[in-house]
């Protein structure tokens, strides 16, 4: 109660032709993991005293792996750009981080009613957005 979790995720991408399909999937999963974290666990937290980055490692900085979201599906539309390169293809890693902070932002509002436009939400922020009880 309280914690903000993805269960599921689904990327569409039109990403021209897919020279490796295993690893172009694995590069928008991989990002769209990285717009969660973005969403909700990511903060450079900073000592205003001294300047010193708090969490300067991996062990105070919290990132999301893929084991934190159960399913994470991607769908490459049948298109060809035939102007991108003479391959015909695009790079991906990029199309899966796209928006996905968005969503999630929009998935807190639509539960809780509360729009949260600072990252990472956590329930300090999404508490404060909450209407006094009477």
């Amino acid at each position: 109660m309280g914690e903000a979790r993805v269960r599921r995720m689904l990327a569409v991408c039109a990403a021209g032709r897919i020279l490796n399909p295993k690893t172009a999937r694995s590069q928008v999963i991989g990002a769209m993991t990285m717009g969660v974290g973005a969403a909700l666990t990511e903060e450079l937290v900073v000592d205003t005293r001294s300047g010193f980055f708090v969490n300067h490692d991996l062990a105070g900085y919290e990132v999301p792996v893929h084991a934190d979201i159960p399913h994470q599906d991607v769908i490459f539309l049948d298109e060809t750009d035939p102007i991108s390169s003479p391959m015909k293809a695009k790079g991906v890693a990029e199309l899966g981080i796209c928006g996905v902070a968005a969503a999630v932002a929009n998935a807190i509002y639509n539960a809780t009613g509360v729009r949260v436009r600072g990252y990472p939400i956590t329930l300090d922020k999404v508490l404060a957005g909450l209407p006094e009880m009477a």
